[in-house]
């Protein structure tokens, strides 16, 4: 099944969820790589499948939250209210950080000078002219919210394999399975 129902989340949904996961991991990791290496070729093509990978995920965010307003969510599996409170505001805080991060990225981007272009296949509008000033915020914030978003991810895992294997809830098959 496609769409989500409201005992489990349809396939649309739970691709969209793993590829963002990926792509996520990989950009941090991708991340800490580039900023280290001197400048040259190789660090020039990172560069270019960061940014592209980067919008990839604005995009891919975008379609997501469209996809989940219009589809039902399905009932959180457990009955305490503070657990069901916790995920509800972590999913929207991380929603939020992939937003900033991929925006910060962009700002950055285009705030050194350099177009963000989205595997040559088109550029990203421009959202801001070149300031170092305006570059140095953007890095900043970039580097601040990729910690946090990682700190996110890493607590979302953790409550994942809590449900299933302390609560022995079925939390972490629906988005595997979607049963």
């Amino acid at each position: 099944m496609l769409k989500n129902t409201k005992d489990s989340y349809g396939l649309v949904a739970r691709l969209m969820h793993w590829l963002m996961a990926i792509l996520i991991i990989g950009l941090m990791i991708l991340g800490l790589i580039m900023t280290d290496l001197p400048k040259g070729e190789l660090k020039n093509q990172l560069y270019f499948w960061h940014k592209s990978l980067g919008a990839t995920v604005l995009i891919l965010l975008i379609f997501r939250l469209f996809w989940r307003l219009s589809n039902p969510v399905p009932e959180p599996l457990s009955l305490d209210l503070r657990e069901r409170l916790l995920a509800r505001l972590m999913h929207l805080a991380l929603y939020a950080l992939i937003f900033i991060q991929a925006l910060s990225g962009i700002i950055l981007s285009q705030a050194h000078g350099y177009a963000v272009s989205v595997f040559g296949w088109f550029e990203l509008p421009t959202l801001v002219n070149k300031s170092k000033d305006l570059a140095e915020a953007a890095e900043e914030v970039h580097e601040i919210v990729w910690i946090v978003l990682a700190i996110g991810i890493a607590l979302h895992a953790i409550a994942a394999l809590k449900h299933h294997f302390i609560d022995k809830d079925r939390t972490l098959l629906r988005m595997i399975k979607g049963q």
